[in-house]
């Protein structure tokens, strides 16, 4: 056997440390998002997270770069279940969903920082301690911009394969829910807070569940206000608001819609009054639809739809449910 000269042992070595540390040496890359554009470099491995569907699709990932989450003056958070684990101690409280901890944030010195939707206005200030991509959604389709968010995520992170993959079954997922709702008649989406009970017509907030379960509105798009502000509580504006609402619900379940869509906000932020079902059933408008009293209701995840948003782990099992609610619905 020949001897291996030291100068081959060395170029063995060398090699060995490149295939090792590969991660370290990946390149620099541009992200564009909703803010402009940031420069990522190399592999992020502590990351700042105050976006809900950002942290759903890390997670579904299988990325382990999180370091700091919003969980509040309670230290608990409101997470839901599939992405509860980040309440543990092991991930830091960086703030609100709103209201950055910028003390806790200096203090964890992030890599990489992820903000979308109610933490986007923070964005000038959150630049300023690291490089922040803004994962707010461009695209209004739900299902569209959770993929796209997807694709990023795994660009940034070197696992666009396992972003890929992830992607396909979701889109195949959507595709049989589509299918069926496709043939289902019509939907009305019910937006529940406290008591009160509204409809959410496609461009509404919620709209987007039309789109994205496949269904044909039971109700024409809504026409955006003026100016988009809020009357101030108690003042004859928010009355007439409250009564316009109160008469385009009643107008809604009118058309006697073939399939009821709940999203409950008091479940998704606290503790709601009571079952979102019993407020329901006391409500008399509702309870005399023929879709409730034949069962044809959907209850969308709260904290999904109201808190995550565009999560492509929280979006693809609200479809795998609203399928399986549909299917086993009778005919």
């Amino acid at each position: 056997m020949m001897p291996i000269s030291p100068r081959k042992l060395l170029l063995s070595a060398a090699a060995a440390v490149l295939l090792v540390s590969g991660p370290a040496l990946a390149k620099d890359i541009t992200v564009a998002h909703a803010k402009g554009e940031t420069v990522v470099r190399g592999t992020p491995g502590k990351v700042a997270v105050f976006d809900l569907a950002t942290l759903d699709i890390l997670d579904a990932l299988g990325v382990e770069a999180v370091a700091g989450v919003p969980k509040g003056a309670d230290g608990k958070g409101n997470f839901p279940p599939h992405i509860a684990r980040y309440a543990d101690a092991r991930y830091g409280n960086i703030g609100t969903l709103f209201e950055p901890d910028m003390a806790a944030l200096a203090g964890l010195k992030p890599d990489l920082i992820f903000i979308g939707g109610r933490s986007s206005r923070q964005y000038d200030a959150l630049a300023a301690v690291a490089p922040t991509i803004d994962m707010s959604p461009s695209n209004p389709d739900l299902a569209a911009a959770a993929a796209a968010n997807t694709r990023t995520l795994g660009r940034i992170f070197g696992v666009e394969d396992r972003a890929e993959t992830r992607i396909a079954e979701f889109e195949a997922l959507l595709s049989d829910l589509r299918a069926e709702a496709g043939q289902a008649g019509t939907g009305l989406l019910l937006f529940a807070a406290g008591q009160g009970v509204s409809v959410h017509a496609p461009g509404d907030r919620f709209g987007t569940v039309y789109d994205f379960v496949g269904i044909r509105p039971a109700v024409a798009p809504a026409v955006p206000s003026a100016d988009g502000s809020r009357p101030a509580a108690g003042s004859p504006e928010a009355d007439a608001a409250r009564q316009k609402r109160a008469e385009a619900l009643a107008a809604a379940l009118g058309t006697e819609p073939d399939w009821l869509f709940i999203i409950d906000r008091s479940a998704a932020t606290g503790s709601p009054p009571s079952p979102i079902e019993q407020r329901l059933a006391a409500d008399e408008r509702v309870a005399a639809t023929q879709a409730w009293k034949a069962g044809r209701v959907v209850y969308l995840d709260p904290k999904g739809w109201y808190l995550v948003g565009a999560g492509i782990d929280a979006l693809s099992q609200s479809a795998r449910d609203t399928l399986a609610t549909m299917r086993a619905a009778p005919r």
